[in-house]
């Protein structure tokens, strides 16, 4: 989940909402009794601040402008100590907690917003931007079940206007993700959106990660491509991208998405070109799989294993290119102890008349091992097949001998050793 940086939004927060204090002398409406409930009206009556009271606040918030808020938070904890009407007590309050905010002294705080918020006699918008400015602290704090009451009770008691609010309505997602309630979380995320003319990679990057909490994948597939087309360079929304088509079934997306980010050069784990190349296999693209098997090899992102050559070979001769699998063959068998790798090689070869490299590879094959009885008879046909095209018909019958010693190639052995007889005989009589 994504974190707001609860410092810096907290701090821009306080001193955008206690700017509106460092004005002069103000009428204000107090309730008499209680403090503000959700679903009744605040009722408040006229009050002033004193000229005196006024002037050493002034004098306090000057300390604020010069950032000492230390030395300001101890002239108002003096202040507190004379006679004061209750808004001026509030006010004290009120400037104690932003003071104390200031030096990210947070649970102080909170006690100090609360105790302003108990006196209850300040006009309602410092008095419900105080209740906003407990819900951030506790946030900041990791209170989260205090934080999202607070945000509550000051979403009930706030003006339409006053609820226009994005970083508001982000802080209320935020809240509700650290409860594992998402779908709160993603309407709130959803509001913050609408009501912000740019909202912010950020936030697109929270609503993603809800509906993905909730299983909600075409609607992810949409905001991952507002993401890709914010910040088309971000790895991370590719895979993701690619992952959600997955779920969906869209394999052919899936693999779209992978190798758009292949192209960009985003890719840079062996898994994700693995996992691109089989997509392209799956999709009957063997030429692109073999290609992005070949560049991670090359590059040295997939890792070169006798299995990943053996794989970018594979692929090569499905599309039919037959000297790029070749050399991914070579490559195989050059890590491998088994000689079935060298087998395939060697079956290409003679198909290709290529009778030295054929011959030297079957050789190969025979002399690692590991193979089935199957291929190593047909190993020594293609020693035999190899040695006869070279004009080595006493080494090319030694061949078709061993090979005869393999129940089902006999006859075929049979054959050829009929055909390097005739060809003697045909040389013989010339």
């Amino acid at each position: 989940m994504i974190r707001t940086n609860s410092s810096l939004t907290l701090a821009a927060a306080l001193t955008a909402a206690f700017a509106a204090s460092l004005a002069a002398p103000t009428a204000v409406f107090a309730q008499a009794e209680g403090t503000v409930t959700c679903g009744v009206e605040r009722e408040v009556d006229p009050g002033l601040l004193s000229e005196p009271v006024y002037r050493r606040l002034n004098d306090i918030f000057e300390k604020f402008g010069e950032d000492l808020f230390a030395e300001a938070y101890n002239d108002l904890a003096e202040m507190r100590e004379r006679r004061l009407s209750d808004y001026e007590k509030a006010s004290v309050e009120q400037a104690m907690g932003f003071a104390a905010a200031q030096q990210e002294d947070y649970q102080r705080a909170i006690r100090h917003f609360n105790e302003a918020i108990r006196i209850n006699s300040m006009p309602n918008d410092q008095h419900f931007e105080m209740i906003l400015q407990v819900a951030q602290l506790y946030n900041a704090i990791e209170q989260y079940d205090e934080a999202l009451e607070q945000l509550d009770l000051w979403f009930c008691v706030s003006t339409e206007d006053a609820k226009k609010q994005a970083d508001v309505w982000l802080l209320k997602a935020n809240l509700h993700m650290q409860r594992d309630e998402f779908r709160q979380a993603l309407e709130s995320i959803d509001t913050a959106i609408e009501l912000r003319e740019d909202p912010p990679e950020s936030w697109y990057r929270v609503k993603l990660g809800m509906h993905m909490e909730l299983e909600e994948w075409p609607p992810a597939v949409d905001v991952l491509k507002i993401l890709i087309a914010m910040n088309p360079d971000r790895k991370a929304y590719w895979i993701q991208l690619s992952g959600i088509q997955i779920e969906l079934d869209n394999e052919e997306e899936a693999m779209a998405a992978l190798r758009l980010a292949w192209r960009k050069g985003l890719l840079d784990k062996g898994s994700e070109f693995i996992q691109l190349a089989g997509l392209l296999q799956e999709l009957d693209s063997p030429r692109q799989a073999a290609s992005v098997l070949q560049d991670g090899l090359e590059r040295g992102i997939v890792d070169a294993t006798t299995q990943n050559w053996e794989m970018t070979a594979g692929a090569w001769y499905e599309a039919r290119e037959m000297d790029q699998a070749l050399a991914a063959y070579d490559r195989a068998g050059e890590l491998s102890d088994s000689g079935k790798i060298d087998f395939q090689r060697a079956s290409i070869l003679v198909n290709r008349e290529d009778w030295d490299e054929a011959l030297a590879a079957a050789n190969r094959a025979l002399e690692k091992g590991d193979l089935t009885d199957s291929q190593a008879g047909n190993a020594h046909i293609l020693v035999g097949m190899s040695h006869f095209n070279l004009g080595d018909y006493d080494e090319a019958e030694q061949a078709f001998n061993r090979a005869s010693d393999y129940g089902r190639l006999r006859a075929a052995a049979q054959e050829w050793i009929n055909h390097i007889n005739q060809t003697r005989q045909r040389i013989a009589s010339r």
